[in-house]
C-alpha cells in the first residue's frame, strides 16, 4: 500500500465522518483531526508536531485522573519524549517520579535529561536532578535548583535561593559531594570556582586577567593559569597582581622597560616643593575619612608623567618619593662631610689654641 493512501485511511479512521485533510505535498506522514494538524513529517526527515495552546489544566482533550484534570500525555515514572500543546511545554529522558507530572510544568517550559523539572513559567531545566521552579529560571548540570525568578544555577548544587535575578555557578574540581553554594542577595553573582577564573581580553589569548589566588589543589589546577604569580589573589598578563597577603605589585621588570633617562634629585625636590599636598575626602565618602596627598592634576604639572592627569599611578608616586629621598640623602651626605671637617678643623684649632696657652703660661 501506498504511503500517501495509507495516510489518507489513518486520517479517515481517526476522524470518522469529517473530511480528511490532505497531507502538505511533500509530508511522508500527517495526522489529523477534526481539521486540525496534529503531526506531519515530511520527506526530508522534518517533523511538526501540532495541538491547540489552552495555558491551564483544562480543554477537551485533558484527561480526568486522580488528582484532577491533566493535560499531559502520561504522567507518572517513566522514559519518554513527551509533547505537551495546552502548555506549549516540551520533555524529553527519564524521571524517576512526578517530575513530569501535569502540577510540575510550567507553561512553555522545557525540561531535557534525569529527573529534571521545570515547573515555572518559561523555565528551563536540563542534566540531572535539576529544578527550575519559578518563572523565566534556568537550571543546569547536577543537583542544581533555580528557586528565584529569572535566576540561574547551574554547574553541581548551586541554588539560587529564591533570590530573583541571581546567578549562581559551582564547581566540582575534587570530584565528591561539595557544599550548595546559594545567592545571598537579589540580583547577585556568586561563583565558587576553586581553580579561579581566567578572562582573556584579545583572540590570540596572550593578554587577560586572571582571579582565585593559589590553589587548594595544585596537582588539578596547577600554577600557570596565574601568569606564573602563584601568589596572586588577581594576576594580570601584564606582570602586575594582587598578592594573597593583600599588596598590590606593580609590574616592573627592567625588560619591560625602555628610553631611561637619568633623574636630577634636586629639580625631583624643587617641584615637590611647589607642588601642593593637602588632606581631603572623597566625594563618594564621609567626610570623617581623610586621606593625604597631591591631586592628579597638581601631580601632573609637576611631574607631567603617567597617562592622564585625573589618575596617579602608584608607580609613578614611589618614584617621586624615593628620588626624593636620595636628593635628601645627597643632602645629608654632603652637610655630614662638612659637618665633620668642620670637626675637624675645630679639633685642630683647639689644640694650637692650647698649645698657645701652654707657652703663655709663665
Amino acid at each position: 500500500m501506498k504511503i500517501r493512501s495509507f495516510v489518507l485511511l489513518l486520517l479517515g479512521a481517526l476522524a470518522p465522518g469529517a473530511a480528511a485533510a490532505q497531507p502538505y505535498p511533500d509530508s511522508a506522514l500527517a495526522v489529523s483531526y477534526q481539521g486540525k494538524s496534529l503531526l506531519r513529517v515530511n520527506i526530508n526527515g522534518g517533523a511538526v508536531f501540532g495541538g491547540e495552546f489552552t495555558g491551564s489544566s483544562t480543554g477537551s482533550n485533558c484527561t480526568s485522573g486522580g488528582s484532577g484534570a491533566a493535560c499531559v500525555p502520561i504522567e507518572g515514572a517513566g522514559t519518554r519524549m513527551m509533547w505537551s500543546p495546552e502548555k506549549a511545554a516540551f520533555r524529553a529522558g527519564y524521571i524517576n517520579g512526578t517530575q513530569w507530572d501535569d502540577a510540575n510544568i510550567g507553561l512553555y517550559s522545557v525540561a531535557m535529561g534525569q529527573s529534571v523539572r521545570a515547573s515555572g513559567d518559561n523555565a528551563v531545566a536540563m542534566g540531572l536532578r535539576n529544578s527550575a521552579i519559578n518563572g523565566s529560571s534556568f537550571a543546569v548540570g547536577e543537583d542544581n535548583t533555580a528557586s528565584g525568578f529569572a535566576s540561574v544555577a547551574m554547574g553541581y548544587h548551586a541554588s539560587t535561593n529564591t533570590r530573583r535575578g541571581s546567578f549562581v555557578f559551582a564547581d566540582n574540581v575534587t570530584g565528591g559531594t561539595q557544599d550548595t553554594v546559594k545567592a545571598e542577595l537579589v540580583g547577585s553573582a556568586v561563583w565558587r570556582l576553586s581553580c579561579g577564573m581566567r578572562i582573556w581580553t584579545n583572540q590570540a589569548l596572550t593578554t587577560g586577567v586572571a582571579f582565585g589566588g593559589p590553589s587548594v589543589n595544585p596537582s588539578v589546577c596547577g600554577s600557570s593559569y596565574y601568569f606564573g604569580q602563584s601568589s596572586a589573589m588577581i594576576a594580570t598578563s601584564t606582570g602586575a597582581y594582587l598578592s594573597t597577603s593583600g599588596t598590590w605589585t606593580n609590574a616592573s621588570d627592567v625588560n619591560r622597560k625602555h628610553h631611561f633617562l637619568a633623574v636630577s634629585g634636586e629639580d625631583v625636590l624643587d617641584r615637590l616643593r611647589a607642588m601642593p599636598v593637602s588632606s581631603w575626602s572623597y566625594r563618594v565618602d564621609d567626610t570623617s575619612i581623610r586621606h593625604i596627598g597631591p591631586t592628579a592634576q597638581d601631580f601632573r604639572r609637576a611631574f607631567g608623567l603617567g597617562n592622564d592627569s585625573v589618575s596617579i599611578a602608584t608607580v609613578d608616586a614611589d618614584g617621586v618619593a624615593l628620588a626624593a629621598a636620595k636628593a635628601l640623602d645627597a643632602r645629608d651626605r654632603a652637610q655630614q662631610a662638612e659637618i665633620d671637617a668642620l670637626r675637624a678643623e675645630n679639633a685642630e684649632l683647639k689644640r694650637r689654641l692650647e698649645r698657645i696657652e701652654q707657652m703663655l703660661k709663665p
